[in-house]
């Protein structure tokens, strides 16, 4: 009984304290190709509390993070939103971000885009791993 208790408090310790950072991997915006096409897997460009972007050009630092083999609520707990740090994160899971790169990769519109796209994909699968 002692033996099976202590196997299932390890097993449990370990579960909890495995690294998120072997499960996601944080991009720019702009890995994911212009605004045009990016919002329609990780929202606007610009920062997701505010209605609508600034009229003159203006940088936001988005970041998005694809992650795989973890719930959403704990990425969303280890990357938070905050707006008052102008901290803002979208979350992409595994398959849903290989699924939008590679339609978008063969669609191939702008030649320059497709190639930011192929080595966003290429980072990914080399992070997280392949489904193969």
């Amino acid at each position: 009984m002692f033996r099976t208790l202590a196997i299932v408090l390890l097993s449990f310790i370990v579960a909890c304290s495995s690294n998120v950072d072997d499960n996601a991997v944080i991009f720019n915006y702009k890995d994911f190709g212009p605004q045009v096409i990016a919002n329609e897997v990780i929202g606007m460009e610009w920062w997701q509390w505010q209605p609508y972007g600034e009229s003159r050009p203006t940088q936001y630092g988005i970041k998005v993070v694809v992650y795989r083999n973890e719930p959403l609520n704990r990425i969303e707990d280890i990357y938070p939103v905050i707006p008052e740090q102008k901290k803002d994160y979208r979350y992409l899971e595994y398959d849903a971000a290989l699924v939008y790169l590679d339609e978008k990769i063969s669609e191939n519109i702008i030649e320059d885009v497709t190639v930011r796209l192929k080595k966003t994909r290429e980072m990914i699968v080399t992070k997280l791993g392949d489904n193969n």
